[in-house]
């Protein structure tokens, strides 16, 4: 058994240094008075529970004081107090401190666990030291009320666990007798408020059909826009074919211009090739000058090796003649053909000038037939306009009937969302109806539990006289 073995007081109220060993047993301090034995109580009180708070308890001219309690395992506590400071100190049995601060009004927990001093719970906030007796203090619990009495008793056997659970049991059962029954208003103002709704069932089913006209509405129109859309562009196809028509009739001709073109540009070549014989001519002529200017120099040759050499270059040179004379003639017959070329192509500037001009005209043509197209296509877009605005001539019927349908929806959806809370009701209604019958369940088996408690002890758990059966049955009776 752990007991308290020594005391230690300094400058605590009249006692300057104060050295106490305690018995194991029963311990009584004597003495006349006022020589500090109420002194001492209230030292351990103060070291053991933190009471009273406060410094006034400091020995007058002392700036501090501690009480230390040192217990039969050698643990110990030593509680220490300045103007400044404020503190617990514990040690235990192998001498290890541990200091605590900041604890408030209560005694630390680490405190608490090692010395086992604690007071005990009398009745609400009510609680007694068991261990330390004051001054003209009575016996425990004798001095205290009968209804103290039968609670402290009842606390250090058990019983104030089901009187506890009994008063919440039937707070909570109060509190949900008042929310069922507020919860039941609701509903029945809910179900009035509804009935003024009944109309509305016929109203989503024509809203329904609405909504079904509307798509279907919706869907020609879809595809009156498509046929729409594809009759412009037949139409579209149809001019384009007839302008091709056009185009081609003027075109038709054409290919007599090609062969022109063809003619002039073999025309073209062959002068080039007469012209370049013509300068080879001219070089051949130089170089017959050239040779005509050897033969004089060489007239003096009187040798036969001379004249060999000469007939040699003669006829080489008779050769070349020959040729030149083949090359000659042929270019005699071909300066013939191209001077008749020539003279067939005076005119070919004029040929130059229509070209550039029918260019110039097939210029104007195209851009003339890029406005027509689009002299078209805006005549067709007025033409689709004023069909769309005969179409549109009793829009404003339309929107009269649209802003019918906002309204009929936004009323539905507003039907819809109270048809929702309704439904959220009802559900929370069952499942308070479902918590009831749970709590209800859940007190019959505590009554029960009760009443097989109260049957094996057979005493009021209040006055603590004897009871039977009948007795057991009215209590019982008394909660529900």
């Amino acid at each position: 058994m752990k007991y308290i073995k020594k005391v230690i007081i300094e400058n605590f109220q009249s006692h300057k240094h104060t050295e106490i060993e305690f018995d194991q047993y029963l311990n009584v301090i004597v003495g006349p008075s006022d020589h500090g034995k109420s002194a001492i109580i209230r030292a351990l009180k103060w070291a053991l529970f933190n009471e009273p708070s406060g410094d006034f308890f400091i020995r007058e001219g002392e700036k501090e004081c501690s009480v230390t309690v040192i217990f039969n395992d050698n643990t110990k506590v030593k509680r220490f107090r300045s103007k400044s400071k404020n503190a617990y100190y514990l040690y235990d049995e192998d001498g290890n401190e541990t200091v605590f601060e900041g604890f408030g009004i209560t005694v630390p927990n680490e405190v608490v666990e090692k010395t086992s001093m604690r007071k005990i719970s009398l009745d609400g906030n009510q609680t007694s030291s068991i261990n330390i007796g004051e001054q003209l203090e009575g016996p425990f619990l004798l001095s205290e009320k009968s209804a103290t009495r039968a609670n402290a008793i009842g606390r250090l056997v058990g019983v104030h666990i089901v009187d506890d659970a009994l008063k919440d049991t039937l707070k909570d059962i109060r509190n949900l007798n008042i929310k069922k029954k507020n919860h039941e208003e609701t509903l029945d103002s809910l179900q009035k408020s509804l009935k003024e709704y009944d109309y509305l069932t016929n109203l989503i089913e024509k809203a329904n059909k609405l909504e079904g006209l509307k798509d279907t509405i919706h869907n020609k129109q879809i595809r009156l826009d498509k046929l729409t859309q594809i009759l412009v562009d037949l139409n579209k196809i149809y001019k384009e074919i007839k302008l091709s028509e056009e185009y081609l009739e003027k075109l038709k001709n054409l290919y007599k211009v090609i062969e022109i073109e063809k003619e002039l540009n073999n025309k073209i070549n062959n002068f080039n090739y007469i012209n370049n014989k013509y300068k080879r001519l001219v070089q051949v002529r130089n170089q017959i000058r050239g040779d005509n200017e050897l033969l004089e120099s060489l007239k003096e040759i009187h040798n036969t090796e001379n004249i060999i050499d000469t007939i040699n270059i003669d006829y080489t040179r008779l050769l070349k003649l020959n040729k030149l004379s083949k090359n000659y003639n042929y270019l005699i017959s071909s300066i013939e053909n191209n001077k008749m070329v020539l003279s067939k192509l005076q005119e070919i500037s004029n040929v130059e000038m229509n070209i550039n001009l029918i260019e110039k005209d097939y210029l104007k043509l195209a851009d003339l037939l890029n406005l027509k197209y689009k002299l078209d296509s805006i005549n067709k877009s007025l033409s689709i306009g004023s069909v769309y605005i005969d179409r549109l001539a009793n829009i404003e019927k339309v929107f009269g009937i649209q802003n019918s349908l906002e309204t009929k929806n936004s009323t539905l959806k507003n039907l819809v969302y109270f048809k929702e809370k309704y439904d959220s009701i009802i559900a929370k209604k069952s499942g308070l109806e479902k918590d009831l019958l749970n709590i209800n369940n859940n007190l019959d088996e505590q009554l029960t539990r009760y009443k097989f408690i109260l049957t094996k002890i057979e005493v009021c758990p209040l006055c603590f006289s004897k009871i039977d059966s009948s007795k057991i049955d009215e209590i019982i009776n008394s909660y529900k």
